[in-house]
C-alpha cells in the first residue's frame, strides 16, 4: 500500500528562549512578516506561539517559547532536527545572502560544495541553524 499524500508543508516550529528577540531576527534577517499575534497555545503545550511567513516562499514558522524551558541552545547532535535550508535560484542570489548576513552581522560559513549543492550556514540566536541552499545538480 502507498503512503498517502500531502500537498505541502504546513509549517514549521521552532522553540526558542526569547520570542520576541526571535521573531525580530528573522524578520530582519530573514524578511519573515507577522502572521499572528502572540498567542496561548493548548493548555497541555505550555507555551505561547506566534506565526511569522515569508512572503516569498510561504515558508510559515511558529515560534514557540515555553514556559518550562531549558534555556539552552540548539544543539545539532542530539536526536531531532539538524537544520533547515531555504533554496536560492542561481549565484547572483547566494551572493546576495552572503552580502546581507554580513550586512546584518550574523556569523555565517564560507560557501561549501557538498557535490550536488552550494551552500551556506548560519545559525539564529538560539543556534537553530540554517542554510541558503544552490542545488547544481
Amino acid at each position: 500500500m502507498a503512503a498517502p499524500t500531502f500537498t505541502q508543508a504546513a509549517h514549521v516550529a521552532l522553540v526558542v528562549r526569547d520570542m520576541a528577540a526571535s521573531v525580530a531576527w528573522y524578520e530582519r534577517v530573514m524578511g519573515f512578516e507577522q502572521a499572528s499575534e502572540r498567542r496561548e497555545g493548548p493548555p497541555e503545550a505550555g507555551h505561547p506561539r506566534q506565526l511569522i511567513r515569508h512572503p516569498g516562499s510561504g515558508l510559515v514558522l511558529g515560534i514557540h517559547e515555553p514556559y518550562e524551558r531549558s534555556n539552552d541552545r540548539f544543539d545539532p547532535q542530539r536526536t531531532g532536527l539538524d537544520h533547515l535550508a531555504v533554496t536560492v535560484a542561481d549565484h547572483p542570489a547566494l551572493e546576495e545572502w552572503i552580502a546581507h548576513l554580513e550586512a546584518q552581522g550574523v556569523e555565517h560559513s564560507s560557501v561549501r560544495d557538498a557535490g550536488y549543492a552550494e551552500f551556506v550556514s548560519f545559525a539564529d540566536p538560539d543556534g537553530i541553524a540554517w542554510e541558503v541552499w544552490l542545488p547544481t545538480s
